[in-house]
């Protein structure tokens, strides 16, 4: 990494399945297809690079759409979410439960607007989007397509 780059930071998303590519890449070792995520340096050594603006999650080891078989002892129940840098929409398959948070407003998640009537009037039109957009990542991250 140039000099110039050294100690710095930045607030774009990286995720777990960046490690592998940006390890792979800092080896000069060209990450396989299959491989899902992206090497990190391009945020530091690319100019305007085009980096992901929200994500999919998962924690599921049930069916892929109802959770039905994600059972442990001691296991929190399967979710599925889509997180931008403002909002966060959580649906909980196995009780057909979702959930929406205003993260800059709501950083600990404790106002669940799906909950507040008159939120949600005002919020109505990012749950629509936030849901369409959640429905498209899951079902790319899903097919095995890089993320």
């Amino acid at each position: 990494m140039p000099k110039d780059k050294h100690g710095s930071i930045s607030d774009k998303f990286t995720l777990n399945v960046d490690l592998a590519p940006t390890l792979l890449g800092a080896a000069q070792v060209k990450p396989s297809r299959f491989m899902q995520g992206r090497d990190i340096a391009d945020i530091y050594l690319k100019s305007n690079t085009q980096w992901r603006k929200d994500f999919f999650y998962e924690y599921n080891r049930g069916h892929p759409i109802s959770g039905k078989g994600h059972k442990g002892t001691n296991w929190i129940d399967a979710s599925f979410a889509l997180v931008t840098k403002e909002w966060k929409y959580i649906y909980w398959p196995e009780h057909n439960y979702e959930q929406l948070f205003h993260r800059s407003l709501d950083p600990y998640e404790e106002a669940d607007l799906m909950k507040n009537k008159s939120a949600l009037q005002t919020t109505n039109e990012i749950y629509f989007k936030m849901k369409s957009r959640y429905n498209f990542l899951k079902t790319w991250a899903q097919s095995g397509k890089r993320v």
